[in-house]
């Protein structure tokens, strides 16, 4: 006999896993709504499969999705000598950048405007720091390369997050 209830539960706890991998895709905190997710989950069914083991697992996962996506975006900017206002500059511009690009178009929108808004404030507080224009391209450059290959890291947590979430759900 199908308990229908479970089932509609462990859909609710698949669809929102998902909606926190696009929402780490456009640089919103995902991998906390997958884990708090999981946590409620697994408050629900007295922690029986979603585990303090389990939950542990999640939330080094998510620990180590959020300080590879911040080490990345600093070592990109390292490697240029990127002044510390242009990291800050580009960090807040890609969250901004998201969230208007999100307004404009959810997915495609939010990625583009966090990558413009991220590349054009790193640039722009390179610029007025230095006053090299070649020396603020570079780092803003290499700003939003390396917060994009955190964010892609960060993304594939996301994704072992959700997988394993899913193996622990009961039908």
């Amino acid at each position: 006999m199908l308990d229908e209830g479970l089932t509609a539960g462990n859909l609710l706890v698949i669809l929102v896993t998902v909606i926190g991998i696009g929402l780490t895709a456009i640089g919103l905190p995902g991998n906390w709504l997958i884990f708090f997710t999981a946590l409620g989950y697994g408050y629900l069914e007295s922690f029986t499969h979603m585990n303090a083991t389990v939950l542990l697992l999640l939330f080094g996962a998510l620990l180590i999705g959020e300080l590879a996506e911040f080490v990345a975006g600093s070592l990109g900017a390292k490697k240029e000598n990127a002044s510390r206002a242009a990291i800050a500059a580009a960090f807040i511009g890609g969250i901004v950048g998201g969230l208007v690009g999100t307004g404009f178009m959810p997915g495609l929108g939010s990625i583009a405007g966090a990558i413009g808004a991220s590349f054009a404030a790193g640039y722009l507080a390179e610029y007025a720091f230095t006053g090299n224009k070649e020396q603020a391209a570079r780092v803003a450059k290499s700003i939003v390369i390396g917060q994009a290959m955190g964010l892609i890291f960060k993304l594939a947590v996301a994704i072992g997050m959700v997988a394993f979430i899913i193996s622990q759900l009961t039908w």
